[in-house]
């Protein structure tokens, strides 16, 4: 309430009224032929367009006849004029008497009226798109108006990498979309650009050095390589990447827990992965989440999963002692020794290939 009023009555009686069209009270912004407007309906009324049934002219419809059918603002006794000053399109005016994307256009120029080359086709698209308003509140973010002065000047390179490592990731993430759209960056799958950024935190966050450097690895040859090889092919889905994080995740767990254990993932065993399976059992009930074959010595070298042959069923059986884990999952089900391995286990191979072989 405007101090100019010394009571909330007062300011309820000179400005608190019922609308004529939604019949809520509120303050009005109008108050036209068929009775006095609400904020609400004025803005619907102001972006109400068609052919007038009375004249027959295509354009603004913001009055009422008797009937209550919009009609236009001649045909319906207003007075106050709904055209544009910059570019005479009839519309919902804001300050200075401009349409909103005039304002728009306004706002992106910072009033001066000149946009920086390289974000011309931003400019171009960010006018033409539909609803002007919702990008009118997006410019409200003061870190918007900053990062696209930062993007003009070239304070911030107009790259994925430099965008990427910007603080705000949600503001910079909605920008580098738009930015994709219009050309200005080359086109890269979404999800596969959040998932990096999220890694790159994980990892940061990671304490141990020796583990980070195995998750950094474990993602590069093997998450990395999976989700830009499904990217070329198609846009990444949300469960996909989530997926991918799971894993990562569950990778960083195990890691912690084979270090209270005082075990390397080197010298780790199925016995370890028993134990582990035991002592977490949530971990093993989402097959989605399982990682197998990711954790082979080559991966954590940083180099693609390509192992040797692992043991078999049958020189298993003929051994006491727990197999050898060359490639591993925290997430895959343990086995107990007098059963087959898991099919979907890194170190099992059906009978039918063991014959063939």
């Amino acid at each position: 309430m405007s101090p100019a009023y010394d009571s909330r009555e007062k300011y309820e009686r000179w400005h608190i009224r019922t609308c004529a069209r939604c019949g809520r009270r509120a303050a009005k912004s109008a108050n036209w032929s068929d009775g006095p407007i609400c904020r609400t309906c004025y803005e619907r009324a102001t972006r109400d367009r068609g052919r007038c049934p009375d004249c027959g002219t295509e354009r603004l419809l913001p009055g009422r006849d008797a009937a209550g059918t919009a009609v236009c603002r001649d045909c319906a006794g207003i007075s106050r004029d709904f055209f544009c000053d910059c570019c005479g399109f009839e519309g919902l005016l804001l300050g200075g008497r401009l349409c909103e994307r005039c304002t728009l256009s306004d706002q992106l120029t910072a009033g001066t009226g000149r946009i920086y080359p390289q974000l011309i086709p931003l400019h171009q698209l960010l006018v033409s798109l539909d609803r002007p308003k919702s990008r009118l509140i997006w410019l409200r973010n003061p870190q918007v108006p900053a990062l696209l002065r930062d993007l003009a000047t070239g304070t911030v390179p107009l790259t994925h990498d430099a965008i990427q490592a910007l603080p705000n990731w949600r503001t910079a993430a909605y920008l580098r979309d738009l930015l994709m759209d219009s050309g200005v960056l080359p086109h890269l799958d979404r999800r596969l650009l959040l998932f990096e950024r999220w890694l790159a935190q994980r990892i940061a966050a990671t304490e141990d050095i020796e583990h980070a450097r195995i998750l950094q690895h474990f993602a590069t040859w093997h998450q990395l390589r999976k989700l830009r090889a499904k990217a070329a092919k198609s846009p990444l889905g949300t469960s996909t990447t989530q997926e991918s994080r799971q894993q990562i995740t569950q990778a960083g767990a195990f890691l912690v827990w084979l270090s209270a254990r005082h075990v390397t993932l080197d010298s780790c065993t199925q016995t370890d992965l028993d134990a582990w399976h035991a002592e977490k059992y949530a971990t093993g009930a989402p097959r989605r989440h399982s990682c197998a074959g990711a954790w082979t010595p080559a991966a954590c070298r940083g180099s693609p999963s390509r192992t040797a042959r692992p043991p078999t069923p049958t020189r298993w059986a003929n051994t006491s002692a727990s197999p050898p884990c060359n490639g591993f999952s925290p997430t895959t089900a343990p086995h107990r020794e007098s059963d087959s391995p898991p099919a979907s286990s890194c170190c099992s191979h059906s009978p039918s290939a063991e014959s063939s072989a």
